[in-house]
């Protein structure tokens, strides 16, 4: 009867856990809110935790507002910044290849290749190994 019990309770605990990890939506999965709803969800935590009047309430909620859409536009240029800085390196690699290519034999290219797709994927690797520690 004790083994039974034992058993049972730890299938129910394997089996929790199981489907616990199941409903945790992904990072990326995530819809992203709006400036307006997170400047409400701001203004409401603060109401909570300072008590804040119904007049304090509108004043906050303006000044979040305000705030959420500068944070907004801080991370619009910050994105257009680095996906500009990502074609000058790519046109920059782009170059330095055909270089390459102007030098070394078509095997020796093959390999350079094979050891540049061997780094991005370690690269790659170890980026997703860091983000999951999270």
């Amino acid at each position: 009867m004790k083994k039974i019990l034992l058993v049972c309770t730890l299938i129910g605990g394997v089996l929790t856990g199981a489907f616990a990890q199941q409903d945790k939506p992904e990072r990326g999965d995530r819809p992203h809110k709006t400036p307006e709803q997170r400047a409400e969800m701001r203004t409401n935590r603060m109401k909570e935790s300072l008590a804040l009047n119904d007049d304090q309430y509108k004043k906050m909620l303006a000044i979040n507002l305000e705030q959420e859409k500068k944070r907004d536009e801080f991370r619009n240029e910050e994105r257009e910044r680095m996906l500009a800085s990502r074609k000058r390196m790519k046109s920059n690699y782009d170059a330095a290849m055909k270089s390459y290519e102007s030098v070394l034999t078509p095997e020796q290219m093959t390999k350079l290749r094979e050891e540049a797709k061997k780094r991005r994927a370690e690269i790659r690797d170890n980026w997703k190994e860091r983000r999951g520690r999270r």
